[in-house]
């Protein structure tokens, strides 16, 4: 579908109830949805709710009884108002966040999709507890609306919808109540009026259409009048009906625009529109985009589809093709049958394995046995049961090898003298190959067999109706389910026992997918204990539950963001760059339920929870689980302990693993590793490999013990733990030496997966090569980690990455001297500045980044600040830049001064590394608004760069350039248009005049300029640089981008405001694509396409712009920034030009007071934030306060700018506003004739600002009896204003002979 600013909020009303109108609401929200729309359905009927009904197979009931809705939502805001306590700014607009009540449709439940980014959310009337219908009976909406500011909520409602959906429909009350009346008057921009053709309900349906149309004068709603359950077989009657119908509504109905329609308008809607009566429908709530098939013109379906596109203005006029089988199947799942007993009980017997298969039969069986009882073997043999019982036994590989599968087998079967044959059906559900006393029992295969055909093949094994499908979409999933979204760790095969763990974990976590935030679950213990392996297993098992799967390597804090970012390219979040932004995105996106409900996040070794909690989804489903060694954990969430191996385990493990070994060796194994998993493991696969006698390893095991030095490791971990990977290691050593120098290298890298791009490159290979004269390719590499694998030394991938567990380095590391462990270092800090892009700033390109990915997790494991060359440590300034660029401030500020100190002591303070980090550090600052801090860098910096490295060296340019940014920030505008000049002129001779980082510092020139008032200049520098940048670096790359906003702003200042919408939002759809909604250039350049909106007089798609902009502000930023200021203040100045006066003062205070926190209050920017403020007092009929203000920002505005400054200008004509007000015309008068000279000198006679000027000072004039001058000036005034287009604001106030303002829109930093 076509991206549009705002939504659209349609009521479905009816006079008399009975019409039909809540089963055309929920057919008309399905066809939008499956179009690409988003879409919310609001069960607004709060005495008699039922929308939910219309789609019940594709919601979760437990997630929709537990949801607030309507009523919930309007208790809430009403507690809050009447707390007693006094509020300002917009604290109601948080109880109108709509989402958070909204229950997604998971239509993929039957196979359906809705495609293109299409949703469909139901906000329920509220939750259906006891108290609901006492709550709605006695809500007081009097006192809503006269005392509580009900209104107020309720248009911060409307505001949240139209900004969240695409399409909201509110299915209102029938009849005359209070509540009908906010669905039909308050919320809508269009009424869907529906009534039969009765004289009653036809009557009632006129009657509100047009005291709805009469009575809302501020907002003009639109009335499409709808004839339901239209019944053919009464002709004559119905064409009577027809005709009453339109006579009825004549003159009500009009375009989309509210133009008239003509007669061939009129007759194509009223044939559009009808929806015939069905009977079929009359007996359950089904959809008819399920119901009928398409095409079929006569069709319920077809009704609606017609409906749907007057609806949408012809934007939407078809069902997309539904395959018949899935159409039928959902069908199916609509349609009411009895249920069906076959036999009194079941008894279903499987492996830990495979408890996924039990619980997916146990839900396909419940309809069809008085008791289904499940029974893992692991736990014990199951008693025999009784002759009437059926038995369903699951075989499987897991099964067949399970400790007590044989007895369970022979319990089951076993004939004789008072044992009646049992009726056991053996399940074969993988590729084993059953045991010849398992052919005798009749057994199924459902192994590569899907859903429907296990069921049929269960069925008829048990004798049931083959034609009675399973219907219920809710519980456990077939387990041959794959996630669409998948990213886990290959399953470790040789997986043994845990099942006590695992079935905590499961049940826990499966306690429904939870509509309230998901409670993490955390697998703590020790290093070693198995937990990565325990949520790997948990993945796989379970897997079939999920739609999407999702694992994070979480011991870093970049690897979270980066893994996240990921994500959020898979699920369709807007395409961004700045990866913690898409992170932030997929986080809120699951926290919707979209793409699914149905997800699971692993957050393997995450040790830092205070950090970490951030990232998981506070919306409703979803299961994450944590592994950690981290007991801090119990705060955030529950802890399941995981130990080391049970002694059982450890053996079976070892049996498994080295086939010659007995049980009672294994026991001595064992006992000498602690049942510790990872040393178990070790043991195993070296017994495996070598063959070696228990009784010789026992002994190398010792004897290796007393050599080593202690592990810094846990206190009760048994000396042999690193005994055990030392022996491989010596074996590995003899084997292949280079494989055991790349295991060496590898332990000086963090324990996360390394990059087959850094063990390949140029680099490694030269590091291993004495170690292997033969190593001359890269492609050899595989070898070497073919031989780590082999001793279980590493987990490998198909890809070839390699991870070694924490304790294998630490093992590695302490068998080395200090000079070895420096070696090493240093050849880690090589192998990683070799992968390093080779260009100026490599992280500016977005091509670089995926190169980057594989080195961010090493970066600081490996100690490269202390690096003695300068090019693996210039990694860390990438790092620094990296961050900034992508908006993680605190993040690049905190790295870039642990840098910066240990280079203090290191590098000295006039190394030129240190110094660049510095510069790099106050981007950093000035970003997060700390101007002076930076100012106070770069000035140092310049000095020393001058010093150590002369005038003209490019680094001193750059610096230069960067301090003309601080001290425009500063508002020292004069001095940074200097500076920003000379650093300009310099690196066009240093290097050319398309140079990018000329180009940099003509951007930088530009800004400065404008913030000097001159436009014109600006603007020819910025069109300058925007036409180089896109030959050099092309027309979507950042930078390129960067100033496509800037000339978007030049057009606004130069008062080409229609130019201005049409760039900026060319640029701004460019940024949503590439980088996503919430990257800083994004935000950026959608606050400045508000302002122009505002300027041309599109007032509430400004408003609705800059109210989600600063949403997203609010989400980046926690703390008050530059930019996240300017957004508010513009903000109050959307809020007053849609007549919201009262909340733009108080939403311009609270900006105000950010400022002074931030800036300062002798800051250009707090003084137009003051400036703005005195426009909405004035507004506000506040003059005194107008006048105060102004009087105080004129004379600071002609100190800070100089009396010829646009700014400056504007301030006095607003101060003449109030001075003209207060009947004070003589000193208006010469305010605005003093400004009117300048701005024609300055602008030109042509500007916007100047007109303005024009038109108020005519308004002055006629005050003063010189009625000459005005009437001449107004003409002067109109004439030039029209040429800018009647729907603009400053047109319309000219023509209607209201003084006209000029509200300051804040530099951006």
């Amino acid at each position: 579908m076509t991206a549009r600013l705002g939504g659209r909020i349609i009521t479905f009303y009816s006079y008399k109830g009975g019409t039909g109108r809540t089963m055309a609401l929920a057919n008309t929200a399905w066809i939008l949805a499956a179009n690409g729309a988003r879409v919310l359905a609001v069960d607004w009927d709060l005495e008699a709710p039922g929308l939910d009904r219309f789609f019940r197979p594709f919601l979760n009931p437990d997630a929709l009884a537990a949801t607030t809705g309507v009523i919930d939502m309007i208790t809430d805001y009403s507690w809050a108002a009447a707390s007693g306590s006094r509020r300002s700014g917009s604290w109601h607009r948080e109880y109108a966040r709509v989402e958070r009540h909204a229950v997604s449709l998971t239509p993929e439940l039957l196979g359906l999709s809705f495609p293109g980014g299409g949703s469909l959310d139901l906000l329920s009337a509220g939750r259906q507890s006891r108290e609901y219908s006492a709550t709605v009976s006695s809500f007081e909406w009097d006192n809503f609306y006269e005392r509580l500011g009900g209104g107020m909520f309720l248009d911060a409602l409307r505001d949240d919808m139209k900004a969240s959906y695409d399409y909201t429909l509110i299915d209102s009350r029938p009849g005359l109540s209070d509540s009908a009346d906010i669905c039909t008057v308050h919320m809508p921009d269009v009424l869907v009026d529906c009534f039969t053709l009765s004289h009653q309900s036809l009557d009632g349906a006129a009657a509100v259409a047009r005291a709805v149309v009469e009575g809302c004068s501020e907002r003009r709603i639109r009335v499409l009048p709808v004839p339901m359950r239209v019944d053919e077989g009464e002709k004559e009657k119905a064409d009577a009906g027809r005709a009453l119908a339109r006579l009825e509504f004549d003159g009500l109905l009009k375009g989309r625009g509210g133009e008239e329609l003509g007669p061939a308008e009129l007759n194509r809607y009223w044939g559009s529109v009808e929806i015939p009566y069905r009977p079929y429908y009359a007996y359950e709530e089904i959809l008819a985009t399920i119901g009928d098939e398409s095409g079929v013109t006569t069709s319920l379906l077809s009704a609606f589809e017609r409906l749907t596109g007057v609806i949408s203005d012809g934007e939407v006029t078809r069902l997309p093709p539904v395959p018949e089988p899935v159409r039928r199947r959902c069908l199916s799942a609509f349609t009411r049958r009895p249920p069906r007993t076959t036999f009194a009980e079941l008894l279903i017997v499987y492996t830990a394995e495979n408890r996924i298969w039990a619980e997916w039969l146990e839900r396909v069986f419940d309809e069809h046995a008085g008791r289904v009882t499940l029974h893992d073997v692991s736990t014990g043999v199951p008693e025999r049961p009784e002759p009437a019982t059926r038995t369903l036994l699951l075989v499987s590989n897991a099964f067949l090898k399970a400790r007590n599968s044989d007895a369970t087998w022979h319990n089951l079967t076993a004939t004789g003298p008072g044992l009646p044959r049992a009726g056991v059906t053996p399940l074969r559900i993988d590729e084993t190959r059953l045991p010849a006393s398992y052919l005798t029992h009749a057994p199924v295969t459902l192994h590569r067999l899907d859903e429907t055909q296990c069921v049929g093949a269960l069925f008829k094994a048990l004798g049931l109706p083959t034609d009675h499908p399973v219907t219920r979409e809710t519980g456990p999933r077939f387990p041959g389910r794959t996630p669409a979204i998948w990213n886990a760790p290959w399953r470790n095969a040789r997986f043994t026992g845990r099942a006590t763990v695992l079935d905590r974990l499961r049940e826990q976590l499966h306690g429904g997918l939870s509509p309230v935030l998901p409670q993490p679950q955390t697998l703590y213990g020790l290093g070693g204990v198995g937990k990565t392996q325990l949520a790997l297993e948990y993945t796989h098992r379970f897997m079939s539950d999920y739609d999407l799967v999702w694992w994070i390597s979480a011991e870093e804090q970049d690897n979270v963001v980066a893994s996240l970012a990921e994500l959020a390219a898979r699920i369709g979040a807007p395409r961004g760059d700045d990866m913690a932004l898409a992170g932030n995105e997929a986080v809120q996106m699951l926290a919707r339920g979209v793409p699914t409900k149905r997800w699971l996040l692993v957050f393997d070794n995450a040790d830092a929870p205070e950090q970490l909690s951030r990232y998981f989804p506070a919306g409703d489903g979803g299961h994450i689980i944590v592994t950690s060694r981290d007991q801090a954990w119990a705060r955030t969430a529950d802890l399941l302990a995981v130990d080391v191996f049970q002694r059982e385990e450890s053996v079976e493990y070892l049996t498994r693993r080295a086939p010659g070994l007995s049980a009672e060796e294994a026991d001595r194994v064992a006992e000498a590793v602690g049942d510790l998993p990872l040393a178990v493991e070790q043991a195993a696969a070296w017994l495996a490999e070598t063959a070696m006698p228990v009784d010789t390893y026992l002994d190398q095991l010792a004897g290796q013990t007393a050599q080593l030095p202690a592990l810094n490791g846990p206190a009760d971990y048994p000396d042999t733990v690193a005994a055990t990977w030392n022996i491989s290691i010596s074996r590995l050593k003899e084997r292949s030496p280079a494989a055991a120098r790349l295991l060496e290298l590898c332990a000086f890298l963090a324990p996360e997966p390394i990059s087959s791009q850094l063990l390949c490159n140029r680099e490694m290979i030269d590091a291993l090569e004495p170690y292997d004269p033969d190593l001359q390719g890269s492609f050899l590499i595989g070898r070497l980690i073919r031989e780590i694998g082999r001793f279980a030394l590493a987990k490998i991938d198909s890809t070839g990455t390699i991870q070694i567990h924490r304790l294998v380095q630490a093992g590695i590391r302490s068998q080395l001297s200090e000079e070895q462990q420096r070696q090493a270092r240093h050849v880690v800090h090589t192998v990683l500045a070799g992968a390093r892009p080779d260009a100026d700033e490599p992280v500016d390109a977005p091509g670089t980044w995926s190169r980057f990915d594989a080195i961010w997790p090493h970066l600081l494991a490996c100690d490269i600040q202390d690096c003695s060359e300068p090019e693996p440590r210039r990694l860390l300034i990438d790092r620094v830049r990296y961050l900034w660029k992508r908006g993680k401030l605190s993040g690049a500020c905190q790295l870039a001064e642990e840098v910066l100190a240990r280079w203090r002591e290191t590098l000295g303070e006039d190394d030129m590394q240190y110094l660049y980090l510095r510069g790099q550090l106050a981007n950093v600052l000035r970003s997060q608004g700390r101007l002076v801090e930076a100012r106070d860098i770069d000035q140092d910096l310049l000095a020393r760069q001058r010093r150590v490295l002369g005038d003209s060296h490019p680094y001193t340019y750059f610096t230069t350039s960067q301090l003309a940014g601080d001290l425009s920030a500063l508002g020292e505008y004069r001095s940074a248009v200097e500076l920003a000049r000379e650093a300009h002129e310099g690196l066009s001779r240093t290097f050319h005049e398309s140079h990018p980082r000329t180009l940099d510092a003509a951007g930088n020139l530009a800004f400065a300029l404008r913030m000097v008032g001159s436009y014109d200049l600006a603007r020819e520098l910025d069109q300058d640089v925007l036409d180089r940048r896109t030959e050099v670096l092309g027309p979507d790359h950042p930078c390129t981008l960067a100033s496509a906003s800037s000339l978007g702003r030049d057009l606004r200042e130069v008062g080409r405001y229609a130019d201005s919408v049409a760039l900026l939002s060319q640029v701004y759809e460019k940024h949503k694509d590439i980088f996503g909604k919430p990257f800083p250039a994004t935000l950026t350049c959608a606050k400045s396409l508000a302002v122009s909106l505002r300027r041309v007089g599109r007032f509430e798609d400004a408003l609705r712009l800059t109210t989600a902009t600063r949403a997203q502000y609010r989400a980046l930023r926690s703390s008050p920034t530059p930019d996240r200021l300017a957004c508010d203040l513009n903000l109050a100045s959307d809020l007053y030009a849609a007549g919201e006066r009262e909340e733009a003062r108080a939403v311009a205070r609270e900006a105000l007071a950010g400022y002074m926190e931030v800036s300062g209050e002798a800051h250009p920017c707090t003084q137009s934030a003051l400036h703005n403020l005195g426009i909405f007092h004035w507004g506000c009929g506040d003059l005194e306060a107008a006048g105060q203000v102004f009087r105080k920002v004129l004379p600071r505005m002609t100190e800070m700018l100089g009396k010829e400054h646009p700014h400056t200008l504007v301030s006095g004509i607003n101060y003449a506003n109030v001075l003209a007000d207060q009947g004070r015309f003589e000193e208006a008068y010469t305010l605005e004739e003093k400004a009117l000279v300048t701005l024609r000198a300055v602008l030109g006679p042509h500007h916007p600002d100047t007109l303005t000027v024009v038109a108020n000072s005519s308004l002055t004039l006629r005050a003063l009896a010189r009625t000459g001058e005005a009437r001449r000036m107004r003409e002067e005034a109109l004439g030039e204003l029209r040429r800018l287009g009647d729907d603009n604001g400053i047109t319309r106030a000219a023509e209607q002979e209201r003084r006209i303002h000029r509200d300051l829109e804040p530099p951006a930093v």
